[in-house]
């Protein structure tokens, strides 16, 4: 035999060798696993012996066997059995004080749920997905029998709750309603009154139409007016605050002279009230000079009454120029005249 047949047959016992440990290396056929059965009550077409069972993406078992059973009257179930892997139920489940005799049983208590998935859109495949839901938590999870396999819960996928909708509709009535509809539109529009009403529509359109050209036309000289008017209530409002300005400034000046004046008249008062108290003293220095019924006596006498009322008239004079300091630059009032 020639070399190179020894090298091609030595090329292809490697390929072999290295097909053979690749596929022992992807299958663990030594690994320890656990059977349970999960009951679908739809159709299963497209799910294989062999398919996954998936936990959130990571592969926990396979399918191994598919049958039928009986459910309910005239209902008709579809069992199917798959083995998972208790390495990877054992992580699920975390730490244990104990072995457990089944780990699905176990998780189906924590709220283990089974439900179809697809695989491929073009080839139609399926394949068993499964997660835990806590709202199917229980308390204390049942314990399968003897020579029994645990039983996983199953749901409906969302398409599958889809079509269990859409099959409850009653789509004869519906197709009735939308045809006595769509009679019911045609009938209205080919009457008068959607001509009607397009017609009133047109003319309200252009009435609209009239009454903005109309408005644009006007608002300019009127926006223009009120321009004009707001500026020349401006500049009266300035005018009108610079006449306040001045006559604060003149009934400033004015207060101030008062003030002036009235210090003046303060020595003026005191001069008087000084004069009147020293007549008062003179007068009754002569009265107590004059004794007996003498010419001079009486004549003093009526000279010290007339000295008195110039003194009392003195006063007043003061008190009044005290009270009213103005008066000396206004005068008395003139007297009413009698009728």
């Amino acid at each position: 035999m020639r070399p190179m047949a020894w090298r091609v047959g030595l090329f292809a016992l490697l390929g072999v060798a290295l097909l053979l440990a690749a596929i022992v290396g992807s299958t663990r056929w030594f690994a320890a696993t656990e059977a349970a059965r999960m009951r679908f009550d739809s159709s299963v077409f497209g799910l294989q012996v062999g398919a996954p069972v998936v936990f959130r993406g990571v592969r926990v078992g396979q399918v191994t066997a598919f049958g039928l059973a009986p459910l309910g009257p005239g209902g008709v179930a579809v069992p199917v059995t798959a083995e998972f892997d208790r390495a990877l139920l054992r992580d699920l489940l975390g730490s244990q004080p104990a072995p457990l005799p089944s780990m699905v049983a176990e998780l189906v208590g924590r709220g283990l749920v089974a439900r179809l998935a697809m695989q491929s859109l073009l080839t139609g495949q399926l394949y068993v997905e499964v997660d835990i839901d806590p709202t199917r938590a229980s308390a204390a999870p049942a314990t399968p029998g003897p020579g029994t396999l645990p039983l996983i819960p199953t749901e409906p996928t969302r398409l599958q709750t889809l079509q269990a909708q859409l099959q409850g509709l009653d789509l004869a009535q519906i197709g009735q309603d939308l045809a006595v509809l769509a009679r019911s539109a045609r009938q209205l529009m080919a009457g008068p009154q959607p001509e009607r009403v397009l017609a009133r529509t047109a003319d309200a359109a252009q009435a609209l139409e009239r009454l903005a050209a109309r408005l644009e036309r006007e608002l300019g000289p009127l926006s223009a007016s009120a321009r004009q008017t707001l500026a020349g209530t401006q500049r009266t409002l300035q005018q009108v605050g610079q006449g306040a300005v001045q006559l604060g400034d003149a009934a400033s000046a004015v207060q101030g002279q008062v003030g002036s004046v009235a210090q003046g008249l303060v020595p003026l008062t005191a001069e008087l009230r000084l004069t009147a108290e020293e007549l008062t003293l003179a007068a009754t220095t002569l009265r107590e000079a004059a004794a007996g019924d003498s010419s001079l006596r009486l004549g003093a006498d009526r000279a010290l009454q007339d000295v008195s009322r110039a003194a009392r008239a003195l006063r007043e004079l003061s008190e009044t120029v005290e009270r009213q300091p103005d008066l000396l630059l206004r005068g008395r009032a003139p007297a009413p005249a009698t009728p």
